[in-house]
């Protein structure tokens, strides 16, 4: 299985003339295993971290925007209520899903 998810990888990502940046979600950290030996410039981002947390999800703005944009404003604090609360890094977002599915189905 290592040698098929390196392989993978390597062709995917490493030596893709069509591919200038990759993005790799949900996966561990399994570094230690070699799997990424055939890969460079690997950087890990995990929850905690600062640099990318605002894109894990809705910020405040982006879902006021958005119960703007679908007349939904109103839903704002049914919004706060069920669904705020996730942090990344420094930034406290809305779960895109739970968003998106409650803006289409209201």
């Amino acid at each position: 299985m290592s040698d098929f998810i390196r392989s993978h990888f390597e062709s995917a990502l490493k030596s893709n003339p069509y591919l200038e940046f990759g993005v790799i979600t949900g996966c561990l950290r399994i570094t230690k295993e070699s799997i990424f030996t055939g890969l460079n410039n690997l950087k890990m981002v995990s929850i905690l971290s600062n640099i990318y947390d605002e894109y894990f999800g809705f910020t405040q703005k982006e879902t006021e925007a958005l119960l703007d944009e679908y007349d939904r404003a109103d839903k704002m604090e049914t919004m706060k209520e069920w669904y705020n609360g996730y942090r990344f890094g420094n930034a406290e977002v809305y779960n895109p899903w739970k968003i998106l599915s409650c803006v289409l189905t209201y």
